[in-house]
């Protein structure tokens, strides 16, 4: 007979089993081999698939890089789109399942002298593990851009060198222009470097109010108004040389050597002399070059003008050695004229300044400037202006053309002192009524006067003393009467208004604006020079003239002027906001001033 077991001994023996379970280990490393397993599955897997995608953006970058090098060279004479589409034919890529290749896309930027291609394209790879993880593909988009250009390269460098150059630049340890020297100097070393076979010519404009050219430049052209030196006439200011270009020259790039241009008068008219009761010394009434607008050499606190060739034009050379020394010797001052260093700049490079290369050029660049691109049946040159700024239009006070030249009612003594005769009917608002005191005599000597004595009420007041029969006193040898010209080589336009003018007491005197208005105005207005910018860039652009701009740190005006002279915003603008961002523009600039290559 059988008998029931124990419900206790099965209990207790299935106890015993499930606790030997519990703490049984056999087998746990094959778990986490397993999970590991899976982890090692999952990023392998992202791996051949990133793989593979990348190897396909590879081979779609080198085709599209051949396509762009085959479609930008001036040799092809079949349509862009053309080559484009063929060579993408001929590639071998194709779509299927596992990929799919877009067609390019083709953008062309293209003168008569350059061709720049971009071609962009996609392609997606379809993933064999990462659709697990809910990435069904990877798009690799690609882009490649190849530009030629021909080997014979004219490049015309019109750099501002205005005041506000010497501000600090945005890292606070250099100064704007010494960026623009370390960076326009790099910017030759690579154009130069790239230059294999000796093609390219580089030339500089540097401008601020106006644009100081070499005498042999100035003599190429005909001028009037030209400064005395020395009691010698037409000798012109040493070291300086500013024409006034007409108005109506600015909607061409060539510019007439025969037809008469006004000289800028070498004056300062701007620079304050305060006191009118008392005498002010001559030496304190010395022209600061600051205060001129032919020149931006920075003020000496001397007469001397033998430093002002630093900021010449420099003519076109193949020598990129000299360029870069003249880069190197700019310095800043003055007020900002984009236009006239434009004008300049095109007028340089413009077909008809063959002749002067001729004349003064030295022996690199004779037979140039090459026809212009626009002009030309043939693409054989490229002509290229760099236009930079750093600020934007202002308008500038200039002497008028009657007080350039000729002579002045004024006397030059030995001893440095200077009288002005008034006489009825003289010229110059030198025809007022004299003082009683003055009697006959028609020469006031403004230094003869004392100091606050107005009495004029005798032959032998105070008053009377400063005026004299003949430009004649004690220490003033055989005075000289001044060509106009040299008086502002001596004096500021207001010290000629205070102390000649105003001390005489004669009537018509008494107004320090009226008689400032009398000799100076406004050279142009902004709007003026706004106007005049657009349309000489335009007339470059119509010539074929490619203009690569640079608004380093300018502010919206400036922007917006260097913006519309540029070839185009896209490709020949470039806004650098410090001296990296113009390292970068020039840089780029030079890359693109080659022969076939990527760009991009």
């Amino acid at each position: 007979m059988l008998k029931k077991p124990a419900s206790r001994t099965v209990a207790a023996a299935f106890h015993r089993s499930f606790s030997k379970f519990l703490h049984d280990e056999t087998g746990a490393m094959a778990i986490f081999g397993l999970f590991i397993f899976f982890l090692m599955l999952a990023f392998g897997g992202i791996a051949v698939d990133v793989m593979r995608s990348e190897t396909r953006r590879v081979t779609l970058i080198q085709t599209t890089d051949r396509i762009s090098l085959a479609a930008a060279s001036l040799r092809q004479q079949r349509p862009v789109q053309d080559v484009v589409e063929d060579w993408w034919a001929a590639s071998g890529i194709y779509s299927g399942h596992a990929a799919r290749f877009d067609a390019p896309v083709l953008q062309v930027d293209q003168t008569t002298s350059l061709r720049r291609v971009t071609v962009s394209s996609k392609v997606r790879s379809y993933n064999h593990f990462m659709h697990l993880l809910d990435v069904d593909y990877l798009d690799a988009p690609t882009v490649s851009q190849a530009a030629q250009g021909v080997s014979h390269i004219e490049v015309m460098m019109v750099l501002d060198i205005t005041g506000s150059m010497n501000s600090p630049a945005s890292s606070g340890t250099t100064t704007k222009i010494q960026d623009l020297r370390t960076y326009a100097q790099e910017f030759v070393d690579i154009v130069k470097a790239n230059d294999s076979k000796d093609g390219v010519s580089i030339g500089i404009v540097p401008y601020a109010a106006q644009v100081n050219i070499p005498a042999n430049l100035r003599q190429q052209f005909t001028v009037s108004r030209l400064s005395s030196w020395n009691g010698i006439a037409n000798q012109g200011v040493p070291n300086i040389n500013c024409i006034e270009m007409p108005t109506t020259t600015y909607s061409a790039t060539a510019l007439s050597r025969s037809a008469t241009m006004p000289m800028a008068a070498v004056a300062d008219t701007t620079s304050s002399t305060s006191n009118t009761t008392n005498f002010v010394a001559p030496t304190s009434g010395t022209p600061s070059a600051t205060g001129r607008i032919c020149t931006t050499t920075p003020d000496s606190g001397s007469t001397s003008y033998n430093d002002e060739l630093v900021n010449h034009v420099f003519l076109p050379t193949k020598n990129g050695d000299a360029v870069k020394e003249r880069i190197a010797r700019l310095t800043a001052n003055g007020n900002t004229s984009i236009a006239l260093g434009m004008r300049w700049g095109t007028a340089l490079i413009d077909e008809s300044a063959r002749d002067i290369y001729t004349a003064i050029g030295d022996s690199t660049v004779q037979g140039r400037p090459a026809d212009n691109p626009a002009t030309s049946d043939d693409i054989h040159a490229r002509k290229i202006i760099i236009l930079m700024t750093d600020g934007e239009h202002v308008s500038n006070t200039h002497v008028y053309d009657t007080y350039k030249t000729g002579l002045s009612p004024i006397w030059r003594g030995a001893d440095g002192n200077f009288a002005i005769r008034f006489t009825a009917g003289g010229p110059a608002l030198t025809g007022g009524t004299r003082p009683a005191c003055a009697g006959t005599r028609t020469y006031f000597a403004p230094h003869l006067k004392p100091n606050s004595d107005t009495t004029c009420n005798s032959s032998t007041s105070a008053g009377r003393v400063a005026w004299l029969t003949t430009p004649t006193w004690t220490g003033s040898g055989t005075a000289v009467q001044l060509d106009w010209s040299e008086v502002w080589r001596y004096l500021r336009v207001s010290w000629v208004a205070r102390q000649l003018y105003m001390r005489s007491n004669v009537t018509g005197t008494s107004n320090y604006d009226t008689i400032m208005n009398q000799f100076r105005g406004t050279y142009l207005s902004v709007s003026n020079m706004n106007s005049l910018l657009q349309a000489n860039c335009t007339a470059a652009k119509n010539a074929g003239i490619e203009i690569y701009g640079i608004a380093f740190a300018a502010p919206a005006g400036g922007q917006a002027q260097i913006q519309g002279c540029s070839t185009n915003v896209e490709n020949y603008y470039f806004d650098a906001k410090n001296g990296e961002d113009l390292r970068s523009a020039f840089n780029t600039i030079a890359t693109y001033i080659s022969d076939l290559r990527l760009t991009q």
